[in-house]
């Protein structure tokens, strides 16, 4: 077995400025509820599923941008606030990807970690769009 595989990789960010950076845009559940009680005003709570997902279960207050519409739909969004993204769960890579494209946008980002499952999880209140 080539262990090299797992050996860590050579790159220009080092490891505590990675780790910095990932702390700076990664919202936990606790943080984002947190957020929300206190200072909603702040953050725009960005839901990248489906709709149908979306309409299934959401954090309450949330938007539904799916990230396939990310793109054609930044003129919607406000630059004055926190946009933070979140999708399935902790596999889900659509947060990341839609908080980057936000990010290179000029966006204020994070995104939600463990996602929805997360938040559930921990017990926090979730919403369904009535049908």
């Amino acid at each position: 077995m080539d262990l090299s595989l797992f050996a860590p990789k050579t790159h220009t960010l080092g490891a505590a400025e990675y780790l910095r950076a990932k702390l700076e845009y990664e919202a936990t559940p606790y943080g984002l509820m947190t957020t929300l009680e206190t200072e909603p005003e702040k953050v725009l709570v960005l839901d990248v599923r489906d709709r149908d997902a979306f309409d299934e279960e959401h954090i309450r207050g949330a938007l539904n941008v799916p990230a396939t519409e990310i793109v054609s739909r930044l003129s919607g969004l406000p630059k004055d606030r926190t946009v933070v993204t979140y999708c399935w769960d902790m596999t889900c890579a659509l947060a990341p990807k839609a908080a980057l494209e936000l990010a290179q946008k000029g966006f204020k980002v994070q995104f939600l970690a463990g996602g929805i499952a997360e938040w559930k999880h921990k017990g926090f209140p979730i919403a369904k769009t009535a049908a």
